[in-house]
């Protein structure tokens, strides 16, 4: 199987780029990955997907040089290394990228992983939850559930399907309660989208978490990604599943970075003495962006016909001591939650 890829030349970089700009040959490239070349054309460090999200977490500037986020001396090989050593060597110390650079330290390519260069179908099982109300929507959800709600003449919950479809997910469950009839009617078994799906029907509201004790046994011995049904984005649920078998992760929440901005000038004091004065500060906080995966162990802490929410499930998981991790987006994400979001959504995707 070959490793080396042809096209190495449109993911390298300069040092002087910019974190941003980096990001964007990352996006583009397909390869996880940036190389960064120095103006001598030798390797000066590389930057991964998983680097940047890193650095998102730590707060880096978007406008910062790559060369503060990047490694400056990750794992290289020479040229005369071949694809099946390469594989090996990525497997042994699990690494998706090893850079090629010749006996004068020029950058001539690149091995990257069979993993991130093929698109075989995924064996995960997809989960949407979709038993929701949508209260927040009314009217418009008063006959209709939220996720069937049109986006570009197609229900939000057909975009969703073919994301997962797009990343290599063929097994799709679809958790449903409000108006399940609408839902189960539209897509019955999937045959028409190419995809298989299976539907957990909930009695009564069990929450964000509490359907997936009914997932079949088969799907239980796997990593489990699950959505919300009113979430749509362009990230990779691939990469979320590729971070928690990499990491052997228990768990895996997607986050976002969110900034709130105090309208007021904010005081400290000691006491009755003035410590500090800062004007209309703006507090960042990473959080939910409604995405998981769930692996057996967590999935086990469920209770069959319980009510659970995810914030309890990841609780319930760290009280166990379980490996439990974020995902940062820079992704394309929002929230259908309002009408207001469901206004920027059709204006997206108009």
């Amino acid at each position: 199987m070959y490793t080396r890829i042809n096209d190495w030349h449109k993911i390298t970089v300069s040092e002087s780029d910019s974190f941003n700009s980096s990001l964007q040959v990352i996006n583009k490239g397909g390869y996880q990955l940036a190389l960064v070349r120095g103006d001598d054309g030798k390797l000066a460090g590389m930057v991964t997907d998983s680097d940047i999200r890193k650095a998102l977490l730590n707060g880096v500037n978007l406008d910062s040089p790559i060369r503060k986020v990047m490694n400056t001396s990750p794992l290289i090989v020479s040229p005369n290394l071949d694809d099946n050593e390469a594989i090996n060597l990525m497997q042994l110390n699990h690494f998706f990228h090893l850079p090629i650079v010749d006996a004068l330290g020029m950058l001539v390519g690149v091995h990257v992983s069979p993993t991130l260069c093929t698109s075989e179908q995924r064996s995960e099982t997809f989960v949407i939850m979709a038993g929701g109300r949508g209260k927040r929507l009314m009217p418009l959800t008063a006959n209709v559930p939220k996720p069937m709600l049109p986006l570009q003449g197609r229900p939000i919950l057909e975009h969703i399907i073919n994301r997962a479809k797009y990343d290599g997910f063929s097994n799709i469950v679809i958790s449903v309660n409000y108006l399940s009839d609408v839902i189960t009617n539209y897509f019955g078994n999937g045959s028409n989208l190419d995809v298989k799906i299976d539907y957990i029907h909930e009695g009564k509201p069990l929450g964000t978490a509490g359907s997936l004790a009914s997932l079949p046994d088969h799907t239980r011995s796997n990593h489990v990604v699950v959505t919300n049904a009113d979430v749509i984005t362009n990230v990779s649920f691939g990469d979320l599943v590729l971070q928690a078998k990499r990491d052997d992760s228990d768990g895996v929440i997607a986050v976002r970075s969110h900034e709130i901005q105090n309208p007021f000038g904010v005081v400290r004091s000691k006491g009755n003495i003035l410590t500090g004065l800062e004007e209309k500060p703006i507090y960042r906080n990473q959080v939910n962006a409604g995405m998981y995966v769930i692996g057996p162990k967590l999935l086990e802490l469920l209770n069959t016909n319980s009510y659970c929410d995810m914030p309890d499930l990841f609780g319930f998981g760290l009280e166990k001591g379980l490996n439990l991790q974020v995902f940062p987006l820079h992704e394309n994400w929002i929230d259908i939650g309002r009408p207001s979001d469901y206004e920027i959504a059709c204006e997206m995707h108009n």
